[in-house]
């Protein structure tokens, strides 16, 4: 049975909802990563279905949780305001050092590792 990001976050209890959410957005964002593109707020609150970016804060925190416990990069940093930076949440990278970073998200090989789960994105810090 197919089952949709948007009814299983829905269902989910308060705090859990963000942890589905990130599994949907992982997989556009390693797509894009491994294209070398950026990605807007607003191109990944459309795609998921929000009328505005505002939950992607929580969504993204808990991406950018994961990849700090296990030390690879920030694949959040690939996602953009309309200055084409990251916005003030991230907070996994100095901005001075952006563009290097970048390079590292970019360079990693997102579709060799086995997407966390719902249950492994709750265990951040990001509850």
């Amino acid at each position: 049975m197919i089952q949709w990001f948007t009814d299983v976050a829905e269902q989910a209890e308060t705090g859990r909802k963000s942890a589905v959410r990130a599994v949907q957005a992982w997989q556009y964002l390693i797509a894009k990563a491994s294209n070398r593109q950026l990605v807007r707020y607003g191109e990944l609150a459309e795609l998921m279905g929000y009328s505005d970016n505002r939950p992607l804060s929580y969504i993204l925190g808990r991406i950018m949780d994961f990849c700090e416990i296990n030390k690879i990069p920030p694949l959040t940093l690939i996602v953009v305001n309309a200055d084409g930076i990251p916005g003030n949440g991230f907070t996994a990278e100095d901005s001075v050092a952006y563009n290097r970073t970048r390079e590292e998200v970019f360079a990693f090989q997102w579709f060799k590792i086995i997407p966390p789960t719902v249950e492994e994105y709750m265990q951040g810090h990001h509850k």
